[in-house]
């Protein structure tokens, strides 16, 4: 007698709206979740909170509470942990989030994606940049899309690329400017630049005699005294690796993650300081700082615009990422930006 072969469960499917879910619980053949539960669900996680996700959504906190519960019920499965610092999603609700994140994203991009580029790009586009980063380029990005995309707000967010990256992964901005990428699942990165890391001091410095007038070894800035980030900065990570590679110590005088305090102890004469070109090109010009570059290993630190391929990216983010891209070559063409460009073939086709 031939065995019956059982049909594989088939993806979600949107109807009208809603989308029909073939739930896991045996007593189910199928469940209906609709787009306001989703978002209720998407929110409630992001949150953290039934309480403050009901005040974002404007919506009584006994009913919200309600709506995730008879989704629980419909799928069979719990899809929060509830405790008294609030609430996490099981590993049932981190897949059903995934997909809420994709659906959500897909729905609300109906909209431009049906009205075409031809229409100008509105809405809020959330920015995460390193602040090294903002310092040069959040000005004239926001500049110049305010006069390209005027129904477009850009919502700059500043913090170290390691945070950047995580909120990107989150879904809590739609672009990045990020250094690092060793783990790149997930996202789209096109290389933008690459910058120099140099060592600096200020003009008068003791031993400044002693050193090579334009290049210096890893080796020797190593037996200086150094002001440098602290541990887990990126830019410290950097200097660690090619520590490592040049097989020599970094042992610093001060450790403060703040360029600008860098630079002011630098200045005072306490110590060698080690950042990007670009940071101290203009003390650098003005006479107050000598610059030393790397050799043996020459230290670079690349910049990256990157963006999710888990979820859908709308137009106005879009248009956004490629005009950033254009402002980023910009600035590096017209020296602003120490640093050398890399290959056209890196650039974004995202807008235009």
């Amino acid at each position: 007698m031939a065995l019956a072969r059982q049909k594989p469960p088939s993806a979600p499917k949107l109807y009208n709206g809603a989308i029909w879910v073939i739930a896991s619980h045996p007593k189910r053949e199928g469940s209906r979740l609709d787009l306001r539960q989703l978002k209720y669900f998407a929110k409630v996680v992001e949150s953290g909170s039934f309480s403050k996700a009901a005040n974002q959504l404007h919506v009584a906190q006994p009913a919200l509470s309600q709506h995730v519960r008879h989704m629980e019920e419909e799928l069979g499965v719990a899809l929060l942990h509830r405790g008294a610092q609030g609430v996490s999603p099981t590993e049932a609700g981190e897949r059903l989030m995934r997909h809420a994140k994709r659906i959500l994203a897909e729905f609300s991009e109906i909209h431009d994606s049906v009205r075409g580029e031809a229409i100008a790009p509105r809405g809020e586009v959330r920015f995460g940049l390193p602040a090294t980063v903002g310092e040069l380029l959040a000005v004239p990005l926001i500049e110049a899309a305010k006069k390209r995309y005027p129904d477009v707000r850009i919502r700059v967010v500043e913090a170290m690329s390691g945070y950047v990256l995580e909120w990107l992964r989150q879904g809590k901005i739609d672009l990045a400017m990020l250094y690092a990428t060793a783990d790149p699942r997930g996202l789209a990165v096109h290389h933008g630049l690459s910058e120099e890391i140099c060592l600096f001091s200020n003009a008068t410095m003791e031993g400044l005699a002693d050193l090579p007038k334009s290049k210096v070894k890893l080796s020797a800035a190593a037996k200086l005294p150094l002001v440098v980030p602290g541990p887990g900065h990126g830019l410290r990570e950097l200097i660690e690796d090619a520590a490592v590679v040049a097989r020599v110590s970094i042992n610093p005088a001060i450790e403060i993650d703040s360029y600008s305090q860098i630079k002011k102890l630098v200045q005072r004469g306490l110590g060698f300081g080690i950042l990007p070109r670009m940071a101290v090109n203009k003390e650098a010009e003005a006479g107050r700082f000598r610059i030393w570059r790397f050799e043996a290993p020459v230290l670079t630190r690349k910049v990256y615009l990157a963006y999710s391929t888990e979820r859908p990216l709308l137009t106005a983010p879009r248009a956004v990422g490629q005009l950033s891209w254009e402002i980023l070559r910009q600035l590096v063409k017209e020296r602003v930006w120490i640093a050398e460009l890399s290959e056209e073939s890196q650039r974004p086709a995202l807008y235009g």
